[in-house]
């Protein structure tokens, strides 16, 4: 038997070693999945953490192709693998970020890293697997926050000079004309933008990440920002009750202000409002007139109002305050027809 150079060790025996010490490697790193695939694309190995993180065991897995493990139908946002990768050999280590699916159907964001592997010729590809949901959200998350940045540049750069350019007009007829009239306006325009103001910096406060969130009883926060409408004693609040969640009560309460106030604006002082659990967070609905269709889609865009003295930030705001809780939110209909917010991808602590 062969033995290499400067030790008694033979060159299969140290061959075998090798093997072994690789095995174990691949067996034993718990966040990346390793698995080989062939020239074809299929799968020729399995380790135990592509197990862990497929849900597949090796006898139901290899010889499937690799795409076995892709979500297409989430592929929209996605670099996925052309169907004519596998049509010649690769040269180059490439990366592949794809929604991937479980055994059990549930779906992750992951990236799968595919090296060439040559030895004089081409051996397939070492293929190395990771859940990334966490970085995809995050990214998704600073994207959501880009966009209300831009939305303020918008706003800075439109509705503020708006009212300015009132109060210049009305200024300068004032000095011409001495109509006292004029003053009331320019009066009116800068109370509304005290309030456009004060809009906005609300959604500047509330547009920042929540960083430390804690433990936060729903019914609480509810009854304060209700008592936020005391001055209107017709509204109507039924509360059914909903689990603690971890958040900024501060934000939370706001939230709830901002959907209450929203309500009474447009049901009325005598409107119903209504809030009560989902299976993963809760609702506000009302028994007033209700969303239009054709609104339901860009209601909590900046700006947006139905209301000629509005200034359509209230919606905005919650939206924010949704995202900056990393949950999501959609405008329907109440069974009464009313308007009806669901504030969704909550874990609730009890």
């Amino acid at each position: 038997m062969a033995e290499s150079p400067g030790t008694s060790e033979p060159l299969t025996e140290r061959s075998d070693s090798r093997a072994t010490v690789a095995h174990r490697l691949v067996e034993n790193v718990s966040t990346h999945a390793v698995f080989q695939l062939d020239s074809d694309g299929d799968i020729v190995t399995w380790s135990a953490p592509a197990e862990d993180l497929y849900g597949h065991n090796a006898e139901s897995i290899l010889g499937q192709h690799v795409s076995v493990l892709f979500a297409d139908k989430e592929s929209t946002d996605t670099d996925s693998l052309p169907e004519e990768f596998f049509e010649k050999p690769e040269t180059e280590t490439i990366e592949v970020e794809h929604w991937h699916r479980r055994a059990d159907d549930a779906i992750f964001w992951g990236t799968l890293t595919l090296s060439p592997l040559w030895n004089g010729s081409f051996h397939g590809y070492a293929a190395v697997s990771q859940d990334t949901t966490t970085t995809k959200e995050y990214e998704r998350m600073l994207e959501r926050q880009n966009d209300r940045l831009k939305e303020f540049t918008d706003i800075l750069a439109h509705d503020l000079r708006n009212p300015l350019n009132v109060i210049d007009g009305h200024l300068s007829l004032y000095e011409e004309t001495g109509d006292a009239d004029h003053l009331e306006t320019i009066d009116e325009t800068t109370d509304r933008m005290a309030r456009l103001v004060e809009d906005l910096l609300r959604v500047a406060r509330q547009g920042d990440v929540v960083t430390d969130p804690e433990p936060t009883d729903i019914g609480d926060v509810i009854e304060t920002a209700w008592e936020g409408l005391a001055g209107d004693s017709g509204p109507t609040l039924h509360y059914e009750t909903v689990g603690s969640v971890s958040s900024d009560p501060d934000r939370l309460c706001e939230l709830f202000e901002n959907l209450f106030r929203n309500a009474v604006e447009h049901g009325g002082n005598g409107v119903t409002v209504r809030v009560g659990p989902l299976d993963t967070g809760f609702y506000v609905e009302d028994d007033g007139p209700g969303i239009a269709d054709d609104h339901k889609s860009t209601v909590f865009d900046h700006g947006f109002t139905t209301h000629d003295d509005g200034h359509g930030y209230g919606l905005s705001v919650v939206r924010t305050i949704v995202n900056a809780h990393g949950w999501d939110i959609i405008a329907s209909d109440a069974e009464t027809g009313g308007a009806r917010f669901e504030i969704t991808g909550i874990e609730f602590l009890s």
